[in-house]
């Protein structure tokens, strides 16, 4: 049994784990956490990609240029910069699956920005979800020292992509914020 499931109750009747952090500390959303690490980033995920989903939301609302695409054909249009970060949340969970044996299936694999753009709030909250359904079960022994090939073709152990996963809305939730301040300095 993990120390994460081994509970002692204090006078008041608390429940606690043998480390003194709150039992119901690895529940969220309903789902119960194997990985304190793996709730964290899950958690930290989630803000994340919903924090990028509301500047996006100000970005598209707008008539600021799409940022210098530099070669990146994510920055075609603001509804394939939207598809791109919301289904690398997807696929990040998918690699995920696949590396741990245990593939997801039950998300939705839409790639058209056409389609993904004008439901990428809903997309989003879908992916989430699967995140945690699929995340929980997640121990850490499995977040490591193994090392995957990445669809890009570089190497990272499961841990990294979760940490890859929290940082990418956040890189281009910066690069749309960055846009909409200099549109409204310029004014």
């Amino acid at each position: 049994m993990s120390d994460e499931r081994l509970l002692v109750t204090d006078r008041r009747g608390q429940g606690h784990s043998h480390h003194g952090f709150r039992a119901r500390s690895l529940i969220i959303r309903g789902m119960e956490f194997q990985s304190r690490a793996v709730r964290t980033l899950v958690e930290i995920h989630e803000h994340e990609l919903r924090r990028f989903l509301d500047v996006w939301d100000s970005f598209a609302a707008s008539d600021v240029p799409m940022p210098e695409a530099r070669g990146d054909e994510s920055y075609a249009s603001r509804e394939t910069l939207v598809t791109h970060v919301v289904g690398a949340a997807r696929n990040y969970l998918t690699w995920i699956g696949e590396c741990v044996g245990r593939p997801v299936t039950d998300v939705d694999g839409e790639r058209d920005p056409a389609k993904v753009a004008p439901k990428a709030r809903p997309f989003a909250e879908a992916i989430l979800a699967a995140w945690r359904r699929h995340l929980a079960a997640l121990a850490d022994p499995e977040l490591g020292p193994t090392l995957f090939k990445t669809r890009w073709g570089e190497f990272f152990s499961v841990e990294t992509m979760l940490e890859h996963a929290v940082v990418h809305p956040m890189r281009h939730r910066i690069q749309l914020e960055r846009a909409l301040a200099r549109t409204t300095d310029s004014r």
